[in-house]
Formats: structure tokens, C-alpha cells, sequence
């Protein structure tokens, strides 16, 4: 078994040239190892059991090599996404459960009659491009990661949907640093966290109607600090608004722009309510970007409160307004400061660096229980 802990970021096709000819992938910290194609089949019952118990189980062709691969859902922490994987060496494309006992197989599917009803379900065909990246990092640690980009398609029932991907794979080193790395690719290339998996993908095709966002709230009891709260809350928005313009990518479904412009209010929100434990940036810029954002947002989505104003959301200006808006919104997602935002946020997020800017009132408000203030 291994623990992955990797930051996920997706990109357009038409950035990987511009990506691979940064100076930082031209460096001598970065080596260029392989290019391999990967056929992925992943495998559930008809009413998507494995799933329900959150694992993924897939068989992947690699050159002349078969490995089952079982993944469990792991959580996901500022934009870094940790779970546990175990893959082994088969000799032929069948699954082999006698391996499961081995891994954190959920005892309720060892059932033979469940067994007997796991076929495929959907598959992943792409390219993956690997380099190590092999530095020492701002404080002269080590600094390993292994970084792929991914390009192909997922595809189920007949119908596709494109895949581009960079994964940054912590080896050695702290997961703070693998985001300041990808921070300085983001100021150029435009890269967004995203934490949605190519199995999550694959489902996705399977029923793109059913396909929602699901908005959880933070749980907070009687010993939760101020500052715990905090990172609670923005956390969760940062698991949110990123997902709301991928949902829009996959949908064009225009519920998730809104959705996505009250995320980012609610991050300004929290910024402003926690202001006295959580001291503002010295270079403003992380909300200069925020603040960019989301007036760009506000303005794009005007159509849609004109169209409620006017009783008359389907006429033929009304459309031509939406159809523009929507262009905007696309335009928007081929620039860089929303992934950069998404990055600061994360890179705040886990450094904590607002301690480095606490005075004595800032430490002791910030140890102040929420539900007792």
C-alpha cells in the first residue's frame, strides 16, 4: 500500500506546449523520464456498489504490463488530494479478488453473488508524460515529486469527454512547497486544482443528468477555535468554486456560474468576518485577484437578473445576451488568476502564514472558541 498525496491541476490542450516550455521545466531540477499510453478499465456492479462504498477498481495496461489497481476516496485538504492505493502485477485482464484481502476491499462486497455482477463500466485512454522534479525548496529541504500530464479522453456508453491533466506527486519533501511550484507555472499557464478523478469522470458519463455539486457545511462543536473555524470554512469554499466552473466546462449548464460567484463572495466574506484573527497579506494580492474576480463574475452574470426583470427570459435579445455571457465565462477560464487564486488560497491554507503576521490580540482572539465568543 501507498499514501498519495498530489496536487491535481487540469489545463486546456491548447497550453501544453506553452506549459512543457517554461524555464522551470527547462531547469536542472526537472528530468524527463518517459511517455507511456495507458488503457484504464474500471470495473462496479449495474447499481454502482463500489462506488457507494467509495473505492475505485480498475485494471491498467501499461506497455506489456497488467496491474489491478483498488484506490480508496482519501480526503482532500487545500487543493491536496491524499488516499490510499494498492496495485499489483496480473497475468491476464481479469480481476483477481483474491488481492482485495490484501487492501481496504469493503467486507460488505465479498459477497460472490456482488462479485459475480462486477463487469466493466467505463474506460480511460491516455498519454502520460512523466518528469522528476528533484530541488530543494525555499527553506533548503529536499523536494521531490513525480509530475504527469495526462492527455486523452475518458470514455462510457459511446460518449467522451476529454482529459487534461497535470498531477504533481509528492515523494519527498513538504506538500506546501509542490503548490509554490505550481504557483509559478500558473503565473503563466493558466492551471486550476481540481480534485475530481478520472473514475469520478467516468461516472459523470454514465448519468450526466444526475450530475450535481453537492454543498457540505462545516461542522463545528464547543472546542472549535476561531482560527479552526477559518481554515473550516475557506477550506470548503476552495473545494467549491473550482468544481462549479468545471461543472460549467462539462454542462454549460449556466446554474454553476452563479453557484461559483457566491462561492468566491462567501471566500471575501470570511476574509472580511475573520479580519481580527486573521491579519490581511501585506501585498494585497491574493485580494486584488479575489476582489477582480469576482466584480468579472458579477458582470457576466448580469443577463440573468435583466432576464428575471424583464418577465421575459426567452426572448430573442435576452438569448443573444446569454450566448454572450457565455463566451465570457469561456474567455475568463483561459486566463491565469483564477488558478492562481485557487493556489494562493491553498498555499495560505497550509503554510498558515498569517501566524507570521499575529501580534499578542491576533494569537489570543484566534484561540477563542467559535461557539463560546
Amino acid at each position: 500500500m501507498a499514501l498519495e498525496v498530489e496536487l491535481k491541476l487540469t489545463l486546456s490542450p491548447h497550453h501544453i506546449e506553452s506549459l512543457i516550455r517554461q524555464p522551470l521545466f527547462r531547469s536542472e531540477q526537472i528530468r524527463e523520464l518517459n511517455t507511456h499510453q495507458l488503457g484504464n478499465t474500471y470495473y462496479d456492479t449495474p447499481e454502482q456498489l463500489l462506488t457507494q462504498h467509495r473505492v475505485a477498481l480498475r485494471i491498467r495496461k501499461k506497455g506489456d504490463q497488467l496491474i489491478q489497481t483498488l484506490k480508496s476516496s482519501g480526503f482532500s485538504e487545500a487543493g491536496l488530494h491524499s488516499r490510499n492505493e494498492w496495485e499489483w502485477l496480473i497475468k491476464k485482464p481479469e480481476l483477481d479478488y483474491s488481492l482485495l484481502a490484501l487492501a481496504e476491499w469493503p467486507k460488505e462486497l465479498n459477497d460472490p453473488a456482488i462479485q459475480k455482477s462486477i463487469a466493466p463500466v467505463f474506460s480511460t485512454d491516455f498519454q502520460r508524460k512523466t518528469w522528476i522534479l528533484d530541488t530543494h525548496d525555499s527553506q533548503g529541504e529536499v523536494l521531490k515529486a513525480e509530475i504527469a500530464l495526462d492527455q486523452g479522453t475518458v470514455t462510457a456508453l459511446g460518449k467522451e469527454d476529454p482529459l487534461c491533466e497535470l498531477e504533481l506527486e509528492l515523494l519527498q519533501g513538504n506538500a506546501s512547497e509542490l503548490v509554490k511550484f505550481a504557483l509559478e507555472l500558473a503565473k503563466h499557464v493558466p492551471l486550476y486544482i481540481s480534485d475530481i478523478s478520472k473514475a469520478e469522470r467516468g461516472y459523470r458519463l454514465l448519468e450526466p443528468s444526475a450530475y450535481s455539486i453537492k454543498r457540505t457545511t462545516p461542522k463545528f462543536d464547543k472546542s472549535t477555535t476561531l482560527e479552526q473555524a477559518f481554515i473550516a470554512l475557506l477550506s470548503n469554499e476552495l473545494s467549491l468554486w473550482p468544481r462549479y466552473f468545471e461543472a460549467w466546462a462539462f454542462t454549460k449548464d449556466w446554474t454553476h456560474i452563479p453557484l461559483a460567484l457566491e462561492s468566491l463572495r462567501n471566500i471575501s466574506a470570511l476574509y472580511e468576518s475573520f479580519s481580527d484573527v486573521i491579519p490581511a497579506e501585506p501585498d494585497g494580492k491574493l485580494d486584488k485577484i479575489l476582489t477582480k474576480l469576482i466584480r468579472q463574475l458579477r458582470d457576466i452574470d448580469a443577463w440573468r437578473r435583466t432576464a428575471i426583470l424583464s418577465g421575459n427570459p426567452k426572448s430573442d435579445w435576452i438569448q443573444e445576451q446569454a450566448e454572450h455571457a457565455a463566451a465570457r465565462v469561456n474567455v475568463l477560464l483561459q486566463t491565469a488568476e483564477p488558478g492562481v487564486l485557487a493556489l494562493l488560497i491553498s498555499e495560505q491554507l497550509i503554510d498558515k502564514s498569517w501566524r507570521h503576521r499575529w501580534s499578542e490580540n491576533h494569537q489570543a482572539l484566534a484561540a477563542n472558541c467559535l461557539l463560546n465568543t
